[in-house]
């Protein structure tokens, strides 16, 4: 077994090991569609078999596109890391998670999930609801579904200990917890910074077609849509779980000391407003002002750091960088370049387009069929930023072959990229709240199944004639 190695590590190990002899082979005899295949595969190994190492993995996949030049230059490079948010983004991700720990560290953030949650009484059906909105609220504070889950956790275990309920025994707080995990995923629909698969999406989508989703569009494209599934999962949530506890004087007391707890607003909450909406102002206008948003609002939020009248840290804000999720973000980026470049998946897709003889499905069974598979397949990934990185481009190569316009294929998926509740293990923020310990994984799977399939459902009834009604897609 070797020192310090389990039989899980063993079996890791030896899967990447093969995974590397195959890269090597094609790398050396294969032209570079071939090659960037072979970083595609190396890089989906990496990233899902070794999720906490996404630093070390993401730095080396960075390495082997510019060994390649598949994707990028060195001056290449440079030019993305200057670019606006229709290049890399790297620079409003890196401002976006100084902002959220701005407002972490202020209250801020957490004094407006409470006043949301607190503000429709205590009734458990309108806690559950507030639940969601409040997650809606928070979801473009910071592209950190993880931060956001954190920061809603607590709250969450506030709002069931106010009815003094036991943990592992009450369907009050499996669904306020169970809220909590959907709304985290569906929220992140909405906003194009509100998770990272979101710009990464919009890049390949951006590459493939004529369709440049920015905020404003993403915005115009996501929302109607999100606030429905938003609504139809509190409903069954509601209906699956329904709470056995009932409003009382006692339970309401207990929330409005809870919200109370915060005490007022003071000057360090008031810096944070003022930095995160004029920055918020930058990205929405970038396409009318030209400046790079992305840099500006790093330098504004740098003020954060300042003596006196910042609320961060240092010390503290450089223990709890993801170093790991930002690097992810580089990588996916300039893999996806190279993806779009060169077509590295197109081979994959005609194997599976000629395999299941797609050709004979009509349009609409074809895209319902597509988009319901892609949906079910959160369940194999450990990341909703590597699903979007491998599935999206899998999805425009699908729609060519069928003589579709990519975003026809590409735009479904990528709406419901960040949408992955039937594991545990598919993103970190449904361990945190699987965690909690108010409900089991056969609670998750159950709800999680039915709301994706609800989801999908609503993409091919409501979705595909919204879009195609707003000039998005054809069909």
């Amino acid at each position: 077994m070797g020192e310090g190695l389990s039989k899980e590590g063993v079996i890791k190990l030896v899967f990447f090991l093969l995974t590397l002899i195959f890269f090597l082979w094609i790398a050396a005899t294969s032209p570079i569609q071939g090659k960037i295949l072979g970083v595609v595969i190396l890089a989906l190994v990496l990233w899902s078999i070794y999720p906490k190492r996404h630093l070390i993995s993401s730095l080396f996949v960075i390495a082997l596109l510019s060994i390649f030049e598949v994707s990028i230059s060195p001056q290449e490079f440079i030019d993305s890391l200057l670019s606006t948010y229709g290049g890399s983004g790297l620079w409003i991700i890196i401002s976006g998670f100084i902002l959220s720990e701005g407002m972490e560290s202020s209250g801020l953030a957490k004094r407006i999930a409470l006043w949301i949650v607190t503000g429709l009484g205590a009734d458990p059906n309108k806690i559950i609801l507030s639940v969601a909105i409040a997650s809606f609220a928070i979801s473009p504070l910071s592209p950190s579904t993880t931060a956001k889950a954190f920061l809603m956790l607590p709250i969450c275990n506030g709002l069931i200990r106010a009815f003094d309920v036991k943990k592992g025994e009450s369907r009050y707080g499996a669904a306020v917890m169970i809220m909590a995990m959907a709304a985290n995923n569906i929220c992140s629909t909405a906003f194009l910074n509100a998770t990272v698969p979101n710009p990464i999406s919009a890049s390949y989508i951006r590459n493939a077609s004529n369709v440049d989703l920015g905020r404003l569009e993403w915005f115009q494209m996501a929302l109607p849509l999100t606030l429905i599934l938003l609504f139809s999962s509190w409903l069954l949530c509601s209906w699956m779980f329904k709470p056995e506890v009932k409003p009382s004087k006692e339970s309401l007391e207990r929330i409005r000391e809870f919200r109370n707890s915060l005490g007022s607003f003071d000057s360090g909450e008031v810096l944070v407003t003022v930095l995160f909406s004029f920055s918020l102002i930058l990205w929405i206008t970038e396409r009318f002002h030209g400046l790079n948003a992305g840099l500006i609002s790093l330098f504004i939020s740098l003020l954060l750091f300042a003596p006196k009248i910042g609320v961060i840290k240092m010390d503290k804000f450089a223990k709890g960088v993801p170093y790991g999720s930002i690097t992810l973000f580089a990588a996916s980026m300039f893999l996806s370049k190279g993806v779009g470049r060169w077509g590295a998946l197109d081979p994959v897709a005609e194997s599976i387009f000629n395999f299941f003889s797609l050709s004979r499905l009509s349009l609409l069974l074809f895209i319902s069929l597509a988009i319901i598979l892609s949906m079910l397949l959160h369940v194999v990934f450990t990341s909703t930023t590597v699903y979007a990185t491998v599935i999206v481009p899998l999805s425009i190569s699908l729609a060519g072959l069928q003589g579709l316009d990519p975003q026809t294929l590409a735009i479904p998926i990528a709406f419901l990229t960040p949408f992955a509740l039937i594991l545990p293990v598919n993103t970190i923020p449904n361990v945190i709240f699987h965690s909690s310990g108010y409900f089991t994984q056969r609670h998750m799977v159950i709800y999680g199944v039915l709301t994706s399939l609800l989801s999908a459902v609503l993409i091919i009834i409501a979705g595909l004639p919204y879009w195609a009604g707003i000039g998005l897609i054809n069909i």
